[in-house]
This record gives C-alpha cells, sequence and structure tokens, in this order.
C-alpha cells in the first residue's frame, strides 16, 4: 500500500472510531483541570498534544497569541491563564468555537479569549499581529483526491501539507517583531523532516523545545491502527517521537 493510502486509511480508522465512541465524557481532565466537551469537537484525552509542554511556551513575554485549530481551546486559556492580554481561537469548525468559549468561560478567561469561526487566517483582521502562533496541525498526507471538505477530514488530513504551508508563509506576516510560531508534529504519523524544509522555504529558524517518545498508541485509538504497528516483536509496542517545535523567522 502507498504511504498516503496508508495513512488515509488510519485517518478514516481515528475518524469511524470517534463516531462510534458513545463513551466520550462530557467534562473530561488534562494538564490537572477539568474541560467542557461538545460533540463534533476532537477530544484531547484521545490524544493530548502541545499543551502538556505549554510552560516552554514564553506566553510571560506575550501581549498576544493566536491558536490556529483550537477545537477546545485548552491552549488559548492556558495562554491566558499564563498572563497574555489579548488570546485568540481560529477554528473551521463553528461547535470548536463554542466549546473554546465555554472553557474561556469555565475557567474566568472569557475577557481574555476570543474564538471565531475561521478557515486558516480568514477570520484574522488586516492590523492585527501576534507575538505567537500555535497550531496541533492535521498529520496525515492523505491524497488529495481523496479528502473532501467535511469537518473530520479538515481535522485529520494535509495533502501535500498545504495547510501547514499557509500556516507559516501567511503566518509570518502576522507575527510581531518578536513573535515566534510553534508546532505541535509528530513521526511514525507525519513527516518532521517536511516541516523543515517548509521552515526552510518560508524563512523560519526551526528548534525543537520539546521531543518526546511514545511507547504505545493512546488507548482510545488503538484499534484504529493495524495489529502490525500497534505491536512489535514480543508484544513491544514500535516507539513514536512527537515534537514542539519554535519557528522564528530570518
Amino acid at each position: 500500500m502507498e504511504t498516503r493510502d496508508f495513512e488515509l486509511l488510519i485517518g478514516q480508522n481515528i475518524i469511524d472510531k470517534y463516531h462510534s465512541d458513545s463513551g466520550r465524557p462530557d467534562v473530561f481532565e488534562l494538564v490537572g483541570l477539568e474541560w467542557d466537551l461538545l460533540d463534533d469537537v476532537w477530544p484531547p484525552s484521545y490524544s493530548p498534544g502541545g499543551e502538556l509542554f505549554a510552560d516552554l511556551i514564553p506566553f510571560a513575554s506575550m501581549s498576544s497569541f493566536l491558536e490556529m485549530g483550537c477545537g477546545t481551546g485548552i491552549m488559548s486559556v492556558l495562554a491566558a491563564r499564563a498572563g497574555v492580554e489579548r488570546v485568540i481561537g481560529l477554528d473551521i469548525n463553528p461547535a470548536a468555537v463554542r466549546n473554546t468559549g465555554m472553557n474561556a468561560e469555565r475557567h474566568g478567561v472569557a475577557d481574555r479569549v476570543t474564538a471565531r469561526e475561521s478557515d486558516l487566517y480568514s477570520a484574522v483582521g488586516p492590523d492585527e499581529r501576534f507575538d505567537g502562533l500555535y497550531w496541533n496541525p492535521p498529520f496525515l498526507n492523505a491524497p488529495e483526491d481523496r479528502v473532501d471538505t467535511s469537518i473530520w477530514h479538515e481535522t485529520m488530513f494535509d495533502p501535500e501539507y498545504a495547510k501547514m504551508r499557509r500556516f507559516l508563509s501567511e503566518g509570518r506576516e502576522l507575527l510581531t517583531t518578536r513573535g515566534r510560531a510553534y508546532l505541535w508534529f509528530g513521526e511514525a504519523l507525519g513527516n518532521p523532516a517536511l516541516v523543515g524544509d517548509l521552515a526552510e522555504e518560508t524563512g523560519y529558524e526551526l528548534d525543537v523545545l520539546k521531543k518526546i517518545e511514545m511507547s504505545e498508541i493512546p488507548d482510545a485509538l488503538a484499534d484504529a491502527f493495524p495489529a502490525d504497528l500497534v505491536g512489535g516483536e514480543g508484544g513491544q509496542h514500535a516507539a513514536w517521537h512527537l515534537h514542539l517545535l519554535e519557528l522564528s523567522p530570518r
């Protein structure tokens, strides 16, 4: 099977797993806090991302921050709780926009966090600039002719990493002079070498703030993967590496 067809299969299996999961909670716990979860919003408890290492992002030096693909709004809320005065969360999914607003209210930062429905940066004003941009992007490079415009395909797939290229190239113009972009990205699923190529192409220096190894797939997603990927020889799981990346404009 071609690599991109395999990534399409895995992504669709994960989507189907989500839709068949009748036990998703309305409230979940992550980073020591409770969060509201609406239907049709990706549950971070399935596969936590860069919010686990939010303390590595220098929020104390920021007055403005943008979270792309805000989902439940965890990183937006953490940024506001860390003192960022103006936080914008963007998501193509209207349920995610509502969910981010709910969690901003829950954690007392609704005066600092604004969520907007947006196709990448379409809802950003012409004069808005940010000290930080963050995205936990789609990892899967599925074939373009097999991907549709549904919320779940938008969430899961990025053919030829076109969205990633736009996030970096258009985002560069939205950064202040001290601004930085941050990405949570993985290997095994995802291609971090390509992120380095895109950083070079779009004019950034790339630094790895955190690299972690996962020895197993999250339980909630394990049956979305073929058995030979989930378990190796002697029942050992293959190692996955996940990265929190900082990109500084040259």
